[in-house]
């Protein structure tokens, strides 16, 4: 008993989504413009034909299998991980400052979440499973609420992103939501108490079909309207902003200073009501 038909079948439909959109990026040229995505993708490829490699090789339920499918997991949350970054970049390149502030913040939360994982992990049976678990969870957190912000900023300053970066960033922050949902539920039930893969129980077959289920139906929508953006010629990449003069910033600080002081008396005058 491995794989149950429904999650082969998602699997396999994924991966074939996967193949696909690969092949029309490649032929739009946004793989110059987006090169981190395209690793992205290219990277699910190789993890599911090394993972159906190894189950077919050594069985579902084999330790190879095992490591193989959770370092693919991790390998998958790292590479959405850039990505995101990526659509930070692209979004913010004109702006210096915030793109400064943006990437020593992922860079922060990064490592403050490896450390988390880790301390988590000390407590569970199965380490490697509750460290991937616990860093998807978190990434796809941080991810989610980036892409939000990333979203609505280029909404109300129109930043510069693209048709295709914007679908990419949609697609993304719904994909992750769903793995920060199924993740959580994971972990809630079964960190402490994961059950043996050698022993074949019904029960993790039951929660295999619900996990990989859940998340591979919103993958493959996802995957669908990507390649569904993808089916006409991408539009000329846009300009860079022009940016102020420096001497302009000299003469407007001063006001926007005063303004802010004034607020902030204002607020303290309300606090002290």
């Amino acid at each position: 008993m491995g794989l149950s038909i429904s999650s082969y079948a998602l699997w396999m439909l994924s991966f074939t989504l996967d193949i696909c959109l690969c092949a029309l990026i490649f032929w739009r040229g946004a793989n110059t413009r987006s090169p981190l995505f395209e690793t992205y993708l290219l990277s699910q490829i190789i993890g599911v034909c090394a993972t159906w490699l190894v189950m077919r090789e050594f069985g579902f339920w084999s330790s190879a299998y095992y490591y193989t499918s959770w370092v693919n997991s991790g390998t998958s949350m790292l590479a959405i991980w850039l990505v995101t970054a990526e659509l930070c970049y692209l979004g913010f390149r004109a702006y210096r400052g915030i793109w400064g502030m943006g990437w020593r913040l992922l860079l922060f939360l990064s490592v403050l979440f490896v450390l988390h994982a880790a301390h988590d992990a000390s407590k569970a049976t199965h380490k490697i499973a509750a460290i991937i678990l616990v860093l998807q969870r978190d990434f796809a957190m941080a991810s989610a609420v980036i892409l939000v912000a990333i979203l609505i900023i280029e909404r109300q300053y129109d930043s510069q992103l693209d048709g295709l970066d914007r679908q990419i960033a949609i697609g993304l922050c719904v994909y992750l939501i769903a793995i920060l949902l199924s993740d959580s539920v994971l972990i809630q039930w079964n960190v402490a108490h994961w059950p043996s893969f050698y022993g074949n129980p019904p029960s993790a077959q039951r929660q295999e079909a619900w996990w990989n289920g859940a998340r591979f139906v919103v993958l493959n929508a996802v995957l669908a309207v990507w390649c569904f953006a993808l089916r006409k010629p991408l539009p000329a990449p846009r300009p860079a902003p022009q940016m102020l003069p420096p001497e302009t910033y000299g003469e407007l600080s001063p006001a926007i200073n005063s303004r802010l002081r004034a607020l902030n008396a204002r607020l303290m005058d309300f606090l002290k009501t």
